[in-house]
């Protein structure tokens, strides 16, 4: 998410050790988002701890293949009803709901709205398996102004999918095709900041150059660990689209800083012809290389942001990407 640069107060934030905006923590049932977040407000940095809870409502309708609707539940101190006015926007909404089944084979992205009950926001889901879901909220809370996510279950009827697991650098999606790369050809590894690039092409096989806007942005990508105890929602550097008649591509551009090892798998969410477009990309992260400790004496940047740093990796509190080691971010604006 994006804030106005005129919101910081000062240009420096001291993260603590826990700090990993975007990444959640199990503590029986409830998820603690890791990110530090002084935010902008003359507030001290803390390491941030969910203070909002979400529930889907029971509902006998959740079945492969069958569109329900469906209602969430968010809850605050002292089981408090929260609000739209409780909200603030973020990437052009209130409330996003980040949905991926366990076989990490069906991503959904909602945007509940609001029903007559107070604290209750419904949504139509429409699961292509059965089994059980995870579900993120991604919420910025008014009375905080810091990026929470916290996690529920939702149980599907019908038949699990089987984990596949197999990593991929192309995906094509009705009719277009999109190309995962890495800076240098590098390994994706654990607290390394990489550049990673996605080439659309038509189906013409000439370059892409007709994404649109979608959530403020030109595309969103979003990413789950194979053991679901976390998710990581990045958007493009560069320049962000300022009316709906704005276009983009063919390339797109994430900093991504892997938090732990093993096989990921990566949504990238496009806008084209008024249609949602999701391509799937698997990835093996792997551990830290040695030495990957220096990084922690490193000063880092957002690359979005001006003004915000950091000793050492993290993400940043006003727009959730990954911090950059300060001379990765020298060689960006040199070429």
């Amino acid at each position: 998410m994006r804030l106005p640069n005129d919101t910081m107060t000062h240009t420096s934030l001291q993260f603590t050790a826990l700090t990993v905006a975007a990444a959640l923590v199990f503590s029986g049932g409830h998820a603690h988002a890791q990110h530090d977040h002084s935010h902008g407000h003359d507030h001290a940095a803390h390491a941030a701890v969910a203070t909002i809870e979400t529930e889907v409502l029971p509902n006998d309708d959740h079945a492969a293949g069958k569109t329900a609707q469906t209602i969430v539940r968010l809850t605050g101190a002292n089981g408090k009803p929260v609000t739209l006015d409780d909200l603030e926007v973020a990437h052009t909404e209130k409330l996003h709901l980040l949905i991926v089944d366990e076989s990490l084979t069906d991503y959904h992205h909602e945007h509940p709205v609001g029903s007559d009950k107070p604290g209750e926001y419904r949504f139509e889901f429409t699961p292509k398996h059965g089994g059980t879901y995870h579900v993120w909220a991604d919420l910025l809370p008014l009375a905080t102004k810091v990026q929470e996510y916290t996690h529920t279950l939702v149980q599907v009827k019908g038949t699990p999918a089987k984990p596949q697991n197999t990593t991929n650098t192309t995906a094509e999606v009705d009719g277009n095709r999109f190309d995962w790369t890495v800076e240098g050809n590098k390994p994706l590894r654990v607290g390394e900041s990489v550049e990673v690039k996605v080439r659309v092409t038509g189906g013409d096989g000439q370059p892409f150059q007709q994404l649109e806007p979608v959530m403020g942005a030109f595309a969103h990508m979003v990413a789950f660990p194979e053991n679901l105890k976390s998710a990581t929602h990045v958007h493009p550097t560069g320049r962000e689209p300022e009316k709906d008649t704005e276009r983009g591509g063919p390339e797109l551009t994430f900093h991504v800083v892997p938090e732990e090892a093993g096989y990921h798998k990566f949504y990238l969410q496009t806008q084209i012809g008024g249609r949602d477009k999701f391509a799937a990309f698997g990835v093996n992260i792997e551990p830290a290389a040695a030495g990957a400790g220096d990084l922690a004496k490193v000063k880092h940047i957002c690359p979005m942001c001006a003004g915000m740093e950091n000793v050492g990796p993290g993400k940043c509190p006003k727009c959730g990407m990954a911090l950059v080691p300060e001379k990765a971010k020298a060689h960006e604006h040199n070429h």
